[in-house]
């Protein structure tokens, strides 16, 4: 598992999914290709940052955009990569009008290429019971309501039944225990791919993301055999609720507003068509308000396909509608 690590909230800069304008930089227009095309361009300021709390992409080769350029140091540095080739870094300034990086195969430890991402063909999705926890906070206490923690899961999975609908055969994971000994080292694996793995750059890291114990890898290759499904879906996630006396003593200092989910925010700003997007690496927890984090397995390899997560307002996710725009956007990215 890389060692990036993405917390559990989004902030400000994520939800507008927009280019970030530095009043001190200047743009100039460029020209990036890459041989193969579909490698992701990061833009850095600096040669492999190693304290850099914000990424900004800029979207797929070939690519045709202005960038902006520090009016210190006047250059640029652009991480490219790509699934099955070695990451490359290539230092650009105002006057690189034109950019075409050949790519490098990578290979794994037998010494044979890594094979670009694919997504697996997938009739049936196998979905684990979403693990939530609706949390009651007042000024000096807070706790779980584990009736309503049993009805967000419920709607949760209810929610994601329909919005695979034609698309996916849905089949939930029953309890059992043998199911559920087996879903232990699942979750726990699937717990730190959906915190450390970032969403947007998963699928153009060099090699794949896999669960990361042998333990986990066998138990989905078993769920996956007993009920038939190529893939396994976790859900998870909890949503803080105030209560009467802490809202009423926090009337006039203002209100959460609704976040986004990661891949949702990249997509909406790719489909605008701007010239970057911003999203952050590191981000404060948050007080109110929805947290969901999803991550789609390979029952066969134990291979990290998709991961996202996001945070929104105060849904009431047992609301047709709400419980929709939640889903759309959470599941957004996942073909």
């Amino acid at each position: 598992m890389k060692s990036l690590v993405l917390s559990i909230c989004i902030v400000a800069v994520l939800l507008d999914g927009c280019a970030t304008t530095n009043q001190h930089a200047h743009q100039h227009a460029m020209k990036i290709n890459s041989v193969p095309s579909g490698a992701l361009i990061s833009i850095h300021e600096t040669r492999e940052p190693s304290n850099e709390d914000t990424r900004k992409v800029a979207g797929t080769t070939p690519l045709e955009e202005s960038l902006d350029f520090p009016v210190e140091g006047n250059r640029l540095w652009l991480e490219i990569d790509k699934r099955g080739y070695v990451p490359q870094w290539v230092q650009v300034t105002p006057e690189t009008e034109t950019l075409t990086v050949r790519l490098e195969r990578a290979k794994d430890k037998t010494g044979q290429p890594v094979k670009e991402y694919a997504f697996p063909v997938i009739k049936r999705l196998l979905l684990v019971p979403p693990d939530f926890a609706v949390v009651e906070r007042g000024f000096s206490s807070e706790k779980v309501s584990e009736s309503e923690s049993a009805e967000v899961k419920a709607s949760l999975a209810k929610g994601t039944q329909t919005h695979f609908r034609g698309k996916y055969e849905v089949v939930q994971i029953p309890y059992s225990q043998d199911n559920l000994t087996s879903l232990k080292s699942v979750w726990r694996d699937g717990r730190a791919a959906m915190e450390l793995v970032d969403p947007i750059r998963l699928k153009y890291l060099p090699t794949p993301e896999y669960l990361e114990t042998r333990a986990a890898r066998e138990a989905a290759r078993r769920l996956g055999s007993r009920y038939g499904g190529e893939a396994l879906l976790l859900l998870a996630g909890k949503q803080n609720r105030e209560t009467a006396g802490m809202v009423l003593g926090k009337i006039g200092l203002g209100a959460a507003g609704t976040f986004a989910s990661y891949v949702g925010a990249y997509n909406n700003a790719v489909a605008r068509g701007d010239s970057s997007f911003v999203y952050t690496i590191y981000a404060p927890s948050f007080a109110k308000g929805t947290f969901v984090e999803a991550a789609l397995i390979d029952c066969a390899s134990g291979e990290i396909l998709w991961v996202n997560k996001g945070a929104w307002g105060a849904l009431q996710l047992d609301n047709p509608e709400e419980r929709k725009m939640l889903t759309t956007d959470l599941f957004s990215g996942l073909n």
